[in-house]
């Protein structure tokens, strides 16, 4: 004959069991849900730095080959403005300002590439060199670009800067 189980003698040890395992399992997947968020927000601050960084050399690139092909005169940089600056060196360079690149009178405008935003550059002139071997007369012109991107977001600003040399 079977024994016959009476409530009383019941102590719930299986209800306990069953609401510890569930509690274990919400936090599993609370921490997995955790984990999935932050590695999607970790790609998306990496896309959008890479953004920032692709159109920034896009913009550098562009500004070189205008330098190269002549767009800026050595006139242009006499108003000191605009973008186009002669580098005084008893002041801190232009670029370290950083109100500078919040005006869009301060600076001039380039690529956009995939960001939303216009990237924004800079183009000091500085002293000239000599030319090795030869006489002080005929100096090379020297400019150093600085260029500022952000990304998609507006965030993960990026600055590069270059310097171009021409005879």
């Amino acid at each position: 004959m079977m024994n016959a189980t009476t409530s009383s003698s019941q102590r719930g040890a299986v209800l306990l069991s069953t609401v510890m395992l569930l509690v274990m399992l919400t936090i599993l997947a609370l921490a997995a849900f955790s984990l999935n968020t932050t590695q999607t927000r970790v790609a998306t601050n990496s896309a959008d730095s890479m953004v920032a960084f692709q159109t920034a050399e896009g913009t550098l690139a562009q500004v070189e080959n205008a330098l190269i092909g002549g767009t800026y005169s050595d006139s242009s940089f006499a108003a000191n403005q605009n973008g186009l600056y002669i580098l005084d060196p008893t002041a801190d360079p232009v670029w370290k300002n950083p109100a500078i690149w919040t005006s869009t009178s301060a600076v001039l405008q380039g690529f956009q590439g995939g960001s939303n935003a216009p990237s924004a550059y800079v183009i000091e002139k500085l002293p000239p060199v000599p030319k090795p071997g030869i006489s002080t007369k005929t100096a090379i012109r020297v400019y150093r670009i600085t260029v500022r991107a952000t990304g998609k977001s507006g965030g993960s600003p990026v600055m590069l800067q270059s310097t171009v040399s021409l005879q």
